[in-house]
């Protein structure tokens, strides 16, 4: 390629030639390639008589970015004088966004005294030219370009994600990226056993804080530093520890979809909320087991917390108040505590309280636990139970599916107004701002059912696990045999048994038990 030299312009410029290369923009790799625009750039250069001062190359970053560090470098130079000509080989190469890119060639370089040249573009801000007029077009056709490809590669991506692809750039603590298999996870062995036990002890009645402390305690590497990421810590942390019991990746589930860009020029993330996460079942194999994990989604939810504090107590965590339903409290006066409501505190009381002495409370709830176990701990009586249970799961189960479709059915005509709506607006029926204020309501509308959606398809996948794995007998047996074995039981064994305790204002005491399933259906088990 023979570049034409301007013989009526002798002055001699000191050069600096740009190359940028980024897939992410869609680039071709053979066309594209550094090596190409260097040979471009370079032979222009030499063969119209300017002085090659430098070369700045971006490999890897987007041109709807001007954070670059090479381009931030020549700008620097530019503020130096040690460059008064920058060289690329199309506009597309110095940048895709028309605004910044407009900036640097009818602002920045103009008022630096630089030249600025693009080949293929036939641009050369050193002539009065045509081709210079239709820059900023140019310029916009680039951005343009620079959007369409990142709405391609955000389609790739999420066809991707909802194919229970992996594509995060390293796999979670606990598994490894696959050798055979692209975007797919397996079992790190070298640390499975540490997530496990992670969640064995928090389901344990351990803290966040605690575990943290064990893990540092057995010298166990935290995730940053076995992952080898640029910014290790030398401790685990509460937070990485949540993080790890309420992600579903270790039931066997690809979690995705988390976040996005705020824009295809701004890299920056926004937080997406919970519905709006991509998560496909089965993916890859489980490190713990489902009935564990929504163990300690439960504890997760407050339910049953049982850290120790400096009043520690034998049913912390477990008990509630019957009438509003929120967390009960002890507190303690003369070294004797006394259950009581959060909310029956100061003047303005939005909840009765009940002022129970927790010694009492503790012992008169012992002994119906014992007289209820020493009942359920017949297998017979078990038995009945359990059938119980799978009847009552079915009809809670076919309730929740009729709701989730009346809510599909109710979404689906939403969408059915909006659109007819749109249409007349389009039509001229309507005015923009009527319709826009009339589809406000509607949109809300479906935004909050399907949300209500989303939580009624997670609470009957609990429910079909829970009835599928509804006969383990050996195990409630084994818990009730423990419990009745001690005179005083653990607090791990109390929260086996125990969903909850309810407390009125009248001292009466309501015990809402696990083993039986009593608890997800509803039923009063037993009152003091």
């Amino acid at each position: 390629m023979i570049f034409s030299n301007q013989t009526n312009q002798n002055k001699t410029f000191s050069a600096g030639i740009y190359i940028r290369l980024s897939r992410e923009d869609g680039d071709k790799l053979e066309s594209e390639s550094v090596s190409n625009q260097r040979d471009i750039l370079q032979r222009y250069v030499k063969e119209n008589g300017h002085i090659l001062v430098q070369e700045y190359v971006d490999d890897g970053y987007s041109g709807t970015t001007f954070e670059r560090p090479n381009f931030n470098k020549m700008i620097e130079d530019i503020e130096n004088k040690k460059i008064n000509m920058v060289v690329t080989k199309d506009l597309s190469r110095l940048g895709r966004d028309y605004i910044k890119t407009g900036y640097y060639i009818e602002n920045y370089f103009p008022e630096k005294g630089v030249r600025y040249v693009s080949i293929l573009d036939g641009i050369d801000t050193y002539f009065d030219t045509t081709n210079n007029d239709v820059t900023p077009f140019k310029a916009i056709i680039n951005d343009m370009y620079a959007k369409d490809i990142s709405k391609k590669i955000k389609g790739v991506l999420k066809e991707k994600e909802l194919k229970g692809e992996y594509l995060g750039s390293y796999a979670p603590y606990g598994y490894k990226k696959s050798k055979t298999q692209k975007n797919r996870l397996e079992i790190d062995t070298n640390v499975s056993h540490i997530v496990e036990r992670i969640f064995e002890l928090y389901s344990a009645g351990n803290g966040f804080q605690r575990i943290s402390t064990i893990l540092d305690n057995d010298k166990i590497e935290p995730p940053s530093k076995y992952l080898n990421f640029s910014h290790q810590r030398e401790t685990w942390n509460s937070k990485s520890i949540r993080a790890m019991l309420i992600n579903e990746v270790y039931i066997g589930n690809t979690v995705q979809n988390k976040c996005t860009s705020i824009s295809y020029k701004i890299k920056k993330k926004r937080k997406k909320s919970p519905e709006e996460y991509i998560i496909v079942e089965d993916t890859h194999e489980a490190i713990v087991s489902k009935e564990l994990f929504y163990k300690v989604q439960e504890i997760m939810k407050g339910k049953k917390s049982l850290l120790a504090t400096k009043h520690d107590f034998l049913f912390k965590g477990l008990m509630f108040c019957h009438n509003c339903g929120r967390r009960s409290r002890v507190c303690y006066r003369k070294n004797i505590g006394y259950i009581d409501c959060s909310l029956a505190r100061g003047k303005d009381r939005k909840c009765k309280t009940c002022n129970y002495n927790y010694n009492k409370f503790e012992e008169r709830t012992l002994n119906k636990i014992r007289e209820v176990c020493s009942i359920y701990a017949d297998k017979n009586e078990l038995k009945k139970i359990y059938e119980k249970c799978k009847n009552d799961y079915e009809s809670l189960i076919d309730k929740e599916n009729n709701n989730l479709q009346n809510i599909q059915n109710r979404i689906e005509e939403i969408s059915k107004k909006i659109d007819k709506m749109y249409l007349d607006s389009v039509n001229g029926v309507i005015t923009n701002d009527d319709y826009f204020r009339y589809s406000k309501g509607f949109i809300e509308e479906r935004e909050r059912l399907k949300k209500e959606k989303k939580e009624i398809e997670s609470k009957i996948s609990l429910l079909k696990f829970k009835q599928e794995n509804n006969n383990d007998d050996e195990n409630v047996q084994s818990i009730i045999n423990e419990f009745m074995k001690f005179e005083n039981p653990s607090k791990k064994v109390l929260y086996e048994l125990i969903d909850r305790i309810e407390l009125d204002e009248y001292k009466n005491i309501y015990i809402y038990f696990n083993f039986s399933e009593l608890n997800i259906i509803g039923e009063q088990v037993g009152k003091i």
